[in-house]
């Protein structure tokens, strides 16, 4: 049994930034961070409506009210904005859904779903969205992308380890139900992206229910 999402409600009560967190003091290096963070936070809700490949440093200066050459500052080229937009993501992926304390199997699932439900990008998740826009290319953003994937992957399957209660006892048997819950999961984000419809959270939810009772 899935806990309510009520309990996670706290957590998205406010804007989630990719900022990283700017150590004590006013000089030009911490500056230097937060604009660096408010660069990528509005890049990555740029690629989660435009997709990642459709952020340009152009398009970013425009919207960031600043010349390209002064992007230029932070990024080298397109290839590492887009990296360094996947980490900024994956660092609020992380922040919300791995980082809480309740390291629980039944917790990580409803944050998960939470994180899809809440939007937290205004396109939905960036690493959903990118994955599928580089699944079929090659290179450093492909190469990103499924690291991010497999590092999700890899938290399930901890968590279900875990859990114990006879679930899974080998690391193949729990490999593979990660498989399976991170597939219910991103399905249930996609089905709510074409549809707008919120049932495809309950439908989620009943769906991971019914996986884990099955297994005991």
């Amino acid at each position: 049994m899935l806990i309510r999402a009520d309990r996670f409600e706290r957590h998205y009560a406010w804007r989630v930034t990719a900022e990283p967190k700017a150590r004590v003091g006013r000089g030009p290096r911490v500056k230097g961070t937060r604009l660096r963070g408010a660069i990528l936070r509005r890049a990555a809700d740029l690629a989660s409506l435009d997709g990642l490949n459709q952020v340009s440093l152009g398009q970013l200066a425009a919207a960031m009210q600043m010349s390209k050459s002064g992007l230029y500052a932070y990024f080298t080229s397109k290839e590492d904005l887009q990296l360094a937009t996947i980490e900024a993501a994956w660092q609020v992926f992380e922040e919300l859904v791995l980082q809480p304390g309740d390291a629980a199997l039944d917790a990580l699932l409803e944050r998960w779903i939470s994180y899809y439900e809440h939007e937290v990008f205004p396109g939905g998740c960036l690493l959903v969205t990118a994955s599928t826009e580089f699944a079929n290319r090659d290179g450093p953003v492909h190469e990103a992308l499924a690291a991010a994937n497999e590092r999700q992957l890899e938290a399930l399957q901890e968590a279900i380890v875990e859990a114990g209660d006879g679930r899974p006892s080998s690391d193949i048997e729990a490999r593979q139900l990660a498989f399976e819950l991170h597939a219910i999961l991103t399905a249930g984000n996609e089905r709510f992206r074409f549809t707008r419809d919120p049932a495809a959270f309950a439908q989620t939810r009943t769906a991971i229910s019914r996986l884990l009772r099955l297994l005991g």
